[in-house]
């Protein structure tokens, strides 16, 4: 007799997947496991090895658990007599598994329960070892650079002149301190600062020294970075070195930064790069000198302080005008925040400013001091990369994505956004800065429309697209309002019988210009653009009155539609929605509105808020195309769903694997848990149809089963079992 119970169940998902190392789940799991089915004894096979064994007492029959792990289901064991055992594997590609045995039989629903067990126990196991595998290697990193005692010391010399910027210290009084500090890092070299002055030839002149420089060898030097392009300059003299690093101020040249060392030229590579680092401050602080002056409102962005897009423009033309001399490229990145809109409208737009200025200080971390970071307006932003090729760009590219999709503190909670880059190089000294930013901007849609989180170059090809994108924008307002749209149904049928016990809205678009738009093309524009709320809205209605006529023949008929994250989000989608189904007549319990795993997952504390206020209007939630985006079990138990739509991708496969199996059973076994329907989508043939049935899969849809079909032929198809 069966003594697991569901809350059993829970509590043995639960402790495994809260386990903070390997030894703690598995002992957790064979306990769990053994008290569930009556087992006196239990143990985990992995790597060859006997761990967590339990109820053996001071001695361990190794051999007979690795027969056991290898699938002998009997087993001799000293002082106790011949058990029988239940192997169950873990997954991935060891024949690794968990065994528990008992002097009674194992019954088939306590082995598919303790496969399903030993999958979540496999899963966690792996994920347990990549996270320590991640700690070790982030620990040695820190250990070695904490043997680094010359980068410590240039790291707090750094900081005290940051410092000083911060808290706006005299100009003089900062680079003093980047030249003393320097020339104390240099164990004591000469070091000078070299700034123009102003006039037409802009003479560089001492600013600042430290070491007993010789100004005049210095000066030269100083001369020569800014000949060179203000690239960093070593030359040898007769008493030594001397290592010039070039200053920058919002892009154009601003003098250097020379240090004279003892020992031969090829003995200074790190302290060209600390010399490097201490110029850089120097561009800091000059850069912060001029934004305190008038013109800072005219040519500044309120909301983050960055220059705005007439700035921006003003000293891209600059740059580019002084590419005549060198042929370093010069790349501009257009990076557009992802889900700040659904942030926006939530949180308010106090929230959306806090939101702004925390961005600009994340994008100011990603790139040189010498580089130029601009808000051109809403949600997005630009960097200007001096002297900077195709690939060092995109690697600042992903270095602003990899910072805006870590968590923002606003509004006193936790936000997720994002960020998609595009990236354009000038490949010619006559280009414009406004047509390199355009290109960076269809780089960025490019990107964008790929998925969140990408980083794309130009290329010529894109700006056809982009073109192409504007003339379905507009050919979607007509077929919005001139009612282009259609929909057709597809069946949600019961497997156990075979009759339909619901449908889903689909949306179809026969342009008369364009044929037949596949949804996967026209519903990203509708959100770019912000016409998917009203598209939506018109698809429940429409959806819902259909609905209602039909259950005056079938009054058990349910309808699934689907909803964007846009609409979501939308502060008025809950009116929106009663407002639906009071027009058509329509009960809210029989709506289920089907969301993806993707969307729940960008924005956890917004899309949990919005679903309880749906929940609490008596319609139902779905979880559409699970499996994909990695919620965890703790977040899924807090949302009020009722439904889970296992992805197509599990069971895409003509004939399912084992492993399809496993992972199709575990969510069905989790969904029974915790009390919701299981959906799976895809269903292509009959094979998979009987294998559903055995996961004890409650209902599907797919071509096998009905494909979708136009309104009026749908009366025809809920009047019969669709498969037997």
């Amino acid at each position: 007799m069966l003594t697991w119970s569901t809350h059993l169940l829970t509590e043995f998902f639960t402790a495994v997947n809260a386990a903070e190392n390997e030894i703690t789940a598995i002992d957790a799991a064979v306990v769990r496991a053994c008290e569930m089915v009556d087992a006196e004894v239990g143990a985990v096979v992995r790597d060859g090895k006997v761990l967590g064994p339990y109820g053996f007492g001071a001695t361990v029959p190794e051999m007979a658990l690795l027969a056991a792990a290898a699938g002998q289901t009997l087993v001799e064991l000293r002082g106790i007599g011949e058990l029988n055992v239940a192997p169950s594997p873990l997954g991935g590609e060891n024949a690794d598994a968990m065994v528990v045995g008992r002097l009674e039989p194992f019954g088939p629903e306590e082995r598919q329960m303790l496969a399903g067990m030993a999958q979540v126990l496999g899963l966690a196991l792996r994920s347990i070892r990549v996270l320590a595998a991640e700690r070790h290697l982030r620990a040695e990193k820190e250990r070695q650079a904490s043997t680094a005692q010359t980068r410590q010391r240039l790291v707090e010399s750094l900081l005290t002149i940051q410092r000083a910027i911060s808290g706006r210290r005299p100009l003089p009084e900062i680079l003093d301190a980047v030249t003393s500090g320097a020339a104390e890092l240099l164990n004591g070299a000469a070091v000078a600062l070299m700034l123009a002055e102003g006039g037409p030839d802009r003479r560089l002149s001492v600013t600042s020294t430290a070491g007993g420089a010789d100004h005049e060898m210095l000066q030269e030097a100083a001369a020569r970075a800014a000949m060179a392009g203000g690239a960093v300059v070593i030359r040898p003299d007769s008493t030594g070195t001397v290592i010039a690093a070039p200053v920058r101020v919002t892009g154009e040249m601003a003098g250097s930064l020379v240090a004279h060392l003892a020992g031969a030229m090829e003995e200074h590579t790190e302290e060209r790069d600390q010399l490097a680092a201490f110029a850089q401050q120097v561009s800091l602080a000059l850069t912060d000198a001029r934004t305190v002056e008038a013109v800072r409102e005219a040519h500044h962005d309120p909301v983050t302080g960055l220059p705005n897009r007439a700035l921006f423009l003003k000293i891209f033309n600059r740059v580019l005008a002084s590419r005549a001399t060198t042929s370093d490229p010069t790349s501009v990145l257009f990076v557009d925040l992802d889900r700040f809109k659904a942030v926006n409208d939530s949180l308010g737009h106090d929230a959306g400013d806090q939101l702004l200025a925390l961005v600009a200080r994340r994008l100011r971390g990603c790139v040189r001091a010498s580089d130029t970071t601009a808000r051109l307006g809403g949600d997005e932003f630009a960097a200007l990369l001096h002297d900077s090729p195709i690939e060092a760009a995109t690697l600042v590219g992903e270095r602003i994505v990899a910072a805006l999709r870590e968590p923002f503190r606003v509004a006193g909670r936790e936000v997720f956004i994002g960020a998609s880059v595009g990236v354009a190089t000038s490949r010619d000294v006559v280009e414009r800065p406004e047509a390199l930013l355009h290109n960076a901007d269809v780089a960025m849609y490019r990107a964008k429309k790929d998925g969140p989180g990408r980083v794309l170059v130009y290329e010529p090809y894109m700006h056809a697209e982009a073109l192409d994108r504007l003339s379905l924008r507009g050919d979607l307002q007509r077929a919005l309002r001139e009612g282009e749209f259609r929909l057709q149904y597809q069946p949600l049928v019961r497997l156990a019988d075979g009759v339909a016990a619901g449908v889903e809205a689909l949306i179809r678009w026969h342009s008369p210009a364009r044929g037949f738009v596949s949804p996967v093309d026209f519903i990203p524009v509708a959100e770019e653009f912000g016409m998917i709320v009203d598209i939506g809205q018109w698809a429940l209605e429409s959806s819902a009155v259909q609905v209602a006529r039909w259950r005056r023949d079938f009054p058990e008929l349910g309808l699934n539609v689907n909803v964007s994250g846009h609409q979501l989000v939308h502060p008025r989608f809950a009116d929106n929605v009663m407002r639906a189904l009071a027009i058509a007549g329509l009960p809210s319990s029989a709506v289920t509105l089907e969301l993806t795993e993707s969307v729940l997952m960008s924005e956890p504390d917004l899309g949990k808020a919005a679903l309880h206020a749906l929940r609490g209007l008596g319609v139902q939630l779905s979880i559409d195309d699970f499996g994909t985006g990695y919620s965890s079990l703790a977040y899924l138990r807090e949302l009020p769903v009722d439904e889970l739509k296992i992805d197509r991708a599990f069971i895409a496969r003509a004939e399912l694997t084992g492993e399809d199996l496993a992972l199709v059973r575990t969510i069905v076994e989790l969904a029974q848990i915790l009390g919701l329907r299981v959906v799976a989508e895809g269903i292509e043939n009959a094979a998979q149809l009987d294998a559903l049935r055995r996961l004890g899969c409650g209902y599907g849809q797919g071509y096998h089963l009905c494909r979708p079909a136009d309104p009026e032929d749908v009366p025809t198809r809920l009047g019969r079992a669709l498969v037997h």
